[in-house]
């Protein structure tokens, strides 16, 4: 049995979430709702069997900042020190549990403005998964629609290797330069790559699946391709990024509205884990600066 963890000043997500509601950082609507869910569930998800182990997030952001490296500009070479917006989605996606141990949260969505971040942390996430969560034989995917867009997120975790001293010398890469195509772990036998809807690939069995900006995709071949292969992985995870969009026919707006209705608890999934940074109603973006502080906001626009 998982003992419930007591959190402290060192808990970097439950810290991020009380300053959220509390004011101390400003933040929208959404975010709010994902801060107030992972208080309350604090208190209450032990009677539904998930807990809060706190060595997991700590360990999962430790990679990050001890292990991985930036890549690109003024942040080459750099180690990759999680803002903490960042710290709360890492911390929450590995950090909550169930009685077993596994990861209580399968599927993630998080939609922050265009150059938050989003793809580095994707990558570095996949990178986790590749070498530090215990799996054997993970197979671990940047998946888009286009090969070309699966590329942008697969070459931040190629570049990531390259940079740190750690992970240059035990994953193997298949290709060279810009055709680098497959990340070896040969330790356990697994592998990261690259994914697409135009690939004709069948049957990957994900235990980290990265769908890179879902507001493109037009149906949602992508993910449920990610999400069919799970079955026989214990602790899968589907993480799906992207920023805003305009079509709201498409699967993108359909899982920002779930993710928003999760998060405010109109809707209840303990496997789905929300945070989407939007603006409060009324928010007047062009006038008040306050507004430019919650994240790289932004809307769907109709």
């Amino acid at each position: 049995m998982i003992k419930k963890v007591k959190t402290t000043s060192r808990d970097p997500v439950t810290t991020y979430a009380r300053n959220v509601i509390s004011g101390k950082i400003i933040a929208g609507p959404h975010v709010r709702a994902a801060c107030q869910r992972h208080l309350d569930d604090l208190e209450k998800a032990p009677q539904r069997g998930f807990f809060f182990d706190l060595e997991k997030v700590k360990r999962a952001i430790g990679f990050f900042e001890d292990v991985l490296r930036l890549n690109g500009g003024q942040y080459e070479g750099k180690p990759y020190v999680l803002l903490d917006w960042q710290k709360f989605i890492v911390g929450s996606l590995f950090g909550w549990v169930d009685n077993a141990g596994l990861r209580r949260f399968r599927v993630a969505y998080v939609e922050t403005g265009k150059g938050s971040g989003k793809s580095p942390l994707a990558a570095g996430i996949g990178l986790y998964g590749l070498v530090a969560d215990g799996e054997a034989r993970a197979e671990c995917y940047a998946a888009a629609t286009k090969k070309d867009q699966a590329m942008i997120l697969f070459r931040d975790a190629v570049a990531m290797v390259d940079q740190s001293p750690d992970l240059s010398k035990r994953i193997i890469k298949s290709g060279t330069g810009e055709r680098v195509w497959n990340l070896a772990y040969h330790k356990t036998g697994s592998f990261f790559r690259p994914i697409s809807s135009d690939d004709g690939q069948s049957g990957p069995r994900p235990h980290i699946g990265l769908a890179d900006e879902i507001h493109e995709h037009k149906d949602n071949f992508v993910v449920e391709m990610l999400r069919a292969g799970t079955k026989s992985r214990l602790q899968a995870l589907i993480f799906m990024i992207t920023n805003s969009g305009s079509d709201r026919t498409g699967p993108g707006w359909q899982y920002h509205e779930f993710a928003t209705r999760i998060a405010a608890r109109q809707l209840e999934n303990d496997s789905f884990f929300s945070y989407v940074c939007a603006l409060d109603e009324g928010d007047d973006p062009l006038n008040d600066e306050q507004c430019w502080d919650t994240q790289f906001n932004m809307s769907w626009n109709a």
